[in-house]
């Protein structure tokens, strides 16, 4: 994400949306010890590097083996610390899995974000949109971008992320504040959060952070603004590539505020909190990490909503779209890891073209063939004269 300064842009280290599952409302432990002291149920991610086929996890009960991938999350039913095989469990099954290949996470208990008394309404079109661009939508050429795979992010917490509290520097080294240093790690990924004194931090690099007063956020760039359930980021570069020579010269400069329209979202007839039904609508004003959000990849703005993580209780990581089915890709639904966090992609000309039938040569280690049921098709407007509508900065 980028935070600009007034109005312009600074560049952060925003949370990329994969991360942004990994991390929503959890502190990474290292100590297994730890987990034995705490009443929670507690939850790992597998790690498994270099196997397309995942790893082993036997089941002593009846001597099968499951298969469990790469980043793929798991309930630990308990253990002994002197134990070299742990017993956990998902919706696939249980079995021992080695201690050593689990990362260990927890979660604040009791924290629940859809609790949150801030209203999460979409903001209407008039607050969008021009009135001459609202009032032509039926009669603008429509051009489609193909199918976009989501994931979510929000604004980081500190009641979620409770601990000693420590300075938070501004960019010239001055204290502009206190809070938790797991709360100010959460503000590095998301690129911005709320503090427990109301303060609002965003991430100005190198460990320096900014304060502001917005409603939510600013995007990237150029005066925009984030705002739930209507803010949606992607990767500029690729989407000018898409777009083509529709855009004449593309660069973020110029596609930056794209009106889209998924038209599932409409279908799905998702009831908002002001008793209105999404129209499907979003505005392309954000970005994130191009190693994550690339090509046809987008995150979609939730606010203080959960991010639907899978290493928590359902009830810590929901919002109003992951409630209607909308689910977000997860870290396993990439099949190959050369490190901890680093993923294989199919290149664009080996992704199946039909899922349901792997031809020679395509690709089977991304999403595109492992949850293509999570992509949503994305479509944007042109005016008669040939330009991109935009949202209103």
């Amino acid at each position: 994400m980028f935070f600009p300064r007034k109005t312009i842009p600074f560049p952060t280290r925003r949370r990329d949306g994969i991360l942004a599952l990994l991390i929503v409302g959890l502190a990474i432990v290292s100590i297994f010890p730890l987990f034995s002291q705490s009443p929670q149920i507690q939850f790992a991610k597998i790690l498994c590097i270099r196997s397309v086929s995942g790893c082993e996890c036997r089941n002593p009960d009846s001597d099968s083996i499951l298969r469990l991938f790469h980043g793929e999350a798991v309930r630990m039913d308990g253990f002994q610390d002197h134990e070299e095989y742990i017993r956990v469990s998902n919706e696939k099954g249980a079995c021992l899995y080695p201690k050593k290949n689990l990362k260990p996470l927890f979660y604040r208990a009791g924290f629940r974000p859809m609790d949150s008394p801030k209203d999460h309404s979409p903001k209407p079109l008039e607050f969008l949109l021009t009135s001459s661009d609202r009032e032509s939508l039926d009669s603008v050429t429509v051009f489609n971008l193909g199918k976009y795979y989501p994931t979510y992010y929000h604004l980081a917490i500190e009641e979620a992320y409770p601990g000693s509290l420590v300075p938070a520097l501004s960019p010239s080294g001055r204290e502009i504040g206190k809070a938790s240093a797991l709360f100010l790690e959460q503000v590095r990924w998301e690129g911005s959060g709320i503090a427990k004194d109301g303060t609002k931090y965003h991430f100005a690099g190198n460990g320096r952070y900014e304060t502001y007063d917005l409603e939510w956020g600013w995007g990237a760039g150029y005066g925009y603004q984030v705002y739930p359930y209507r803010t949606i980021a992607v990767n500029f570069k690729d989407l000018c590539a898409k777009l083509g020579p529709k855009v004449s010269r593309c660069n973020k400069s110029k596609a930056i505020g794209a009106l889209a329209f998924l038209p599932g979202i409409r279908e799905k007839r998702i009831r908002m909190p002001n008793g209105k039904i999404h129209d499907g609508y979003f505005c392309i004003n954000d970005t994130g990490s191009p190693e994550y959000i690339r090509g046809d990849r987008m995150d979609i703005f939730v606010g203080l909503h959960g991010g639907g993580s899978p290493y928590q209780p359902k009830e810590q990581s929901r919002n109003i779209f992951l409630d209607a089915g909308i689910q977000p890709l997860v870290p396993w639904d990439w099949k190959f890891y050369t490190s901890e966090k680093q993923r294989e992609w199919c290149s664009e000309d080996k992704i199946p073209s039909d899922p349901s039938r792997l031809k020679e040569g395509e690709c089977s280690l991304d999403y595109h063939f492992n949850a293509p049921e999570k992509g949503w098709e994305v479509r944007v407007f042109f005016r008669k004269d040939g330009s991109l509508i935009r949202c209103k900065p």
